[in-house]
């Protein structure tokens, strides 16, 4: 697919979505610009309309940008200087967004990309998806909510390397952010060094530590809700004291907290839902998760729509060192050195000694002309 798109570009993407989707697009129409759709467009609109004419669905989408929003708005880094050395942070000036198209319209996708890029001063946005959900006015209305101004109508691996090496009529992205299948993780993967990418994404996965405390329904509910997103779903009871009667990928008997919580940082979750008693206690003691949802009213299906956090996670045990999508992924940092000659002075010598040190004479005599030091 990446060897395609580089050769043929948007033709190769063209026969690529009649492959898999039955539909032809000329190669000239995959990018479109998203429509005026109005909040009632967005699903039907109440009876009789009345002060607020927004549908349901409106209005939960326009909370959940307004959640997410407050949320990240405070991950924004800042510059700052010391001693002539400046940190600047800046924005990307392009993004590519992929929300995934093949088992429902992911507009909760397009919400927890988008904002943080927009709250960290990305100036251009480029959503790819199917061409089915490219056509959905609810996909067209977060896109006019957010400022989007670009839909490439093509989902898969072809779709991500069209946004990491450009085409005719797309202009390619500085960074590429959200999850989709096994081959679009591939294609992000096999791309890094041309295009940024925010993480490699896999299946997804839960675990759940309870204790007896624990409402065996809640648990069941939560563990069947990830596995709604797939067969691959990995769902994942720990038990502290007494086995729970749950359906679960795989199940865990435990006699304390600290071998719970020891298995869980082994596994390092995509998300952590703790039913036990004084779960902020327990989570405080968790270093690798995703997400962590305290308590019985803290669903972490919840946390995938309107809570604020951002449900683009690390998996596949990445949360070791992944971190959630967040403003920070959409910003990049350079450092300005501009020294004073008494700095160079002071720290001079130093720099030299080291660079002979390392067997780099060059880099010590580049010092040296300036200071006259004598390493």
């Amino acid at each position: 697919m990446i060897a395609g798109v580089r050769a043929r570009g948007d033709a190769f993407v063209a026969e690529q979505i009649e492959r898999f989707d039955g539909v032809r697009i000329a190669p000239n129409a995959i990018l479109i610009e998203p429509r005026e759709i109005a909040g009632e467009r967005a699903s039907c609109p109440p009876p009789g309309g009345g002060r607020d004419a927004r549908s349901p669905l409106a209005r939960a989408l326009d909370l959940a940008i307004e959640r997410v929003t407050a949320f990240h708005r405070p991950q924004m880094p800042s510059s700052y200087e010391w001693q002539g050395v400046q940190h600047r942070v800046r924005p990307l000036k392009r993004v590519g967004i992929y929300v995934p198209g093949g088992r429902a319209v992911y507009v909760s996708t397009l919400i927890m990309c988008a904002v943080p890029a927009r709250i960290a001063g990305v100036e251009e946005i480029v959503v790819a998806t199917t061409p089915a959900v490219a056509a959905r006015d609810e996909l067209h209305y977060v896109c006019n909510r957010l400022g989007i101004r670009e839909i490439y109508q093509s989902g898969g691996a072809q779709a991500i390397a069209a946004m990491a090496l450009g085409t005719s009529t797309l202009a390619r992205v500085d960074k590429i952010a959200g999850p989709g299948n096994a081959y679009v993780t591939a294609a992000k993967a096999r791309l890094v060094g041309e295009v940024g990418i925010d993480m490699t994404a896999g299946p997804t996965e839960l675990v759940v530590i309870a204790d007896d405390t624990a409402n065996v329904d809640f648990i069941q509910a939560d563990l069947d809700a990830q596995q709604e997103h797939g067969p691959d779903s990995v769902v994942t009871c720990i038990c502290i004291g007494t086995r729970i009667d749950v359906r679960a990928s795989q199940m865990y008997l435990v006699d304390t907290i600290d071998e719970a919580v020891a298995i869980t940082d082994r596994i390092a979750p995509e998300h952590l839902s703790i039913h036990a008693r004084d779960a902020a206690s327990i989570a405080d003691r968790v270093n690798n998760a995703g997400a962590i949802y305290c308590g019985p009213s803290s669903p972490a299906a919840a946390g995938d729509y309107v809570v604020g956090s951002n449900h683009v996670l690390p998996t596949g045990g990445s949360a070791r060192f992944f971190s959630p999508l967040g403003v920070y992924d959409f910003v990049k940092r350079t450092n300005i050195i501009t020294l004073t000659d008494e700095t160079l002075q002071e720290i001079g010598a130093s720099a030299a000694r080291i660079a002979y040190f390392e067997g780099l004479p060059n880099h010590a005599k580049s010092i040296e002309a300036r200071v006259g030091v004598i390493a």
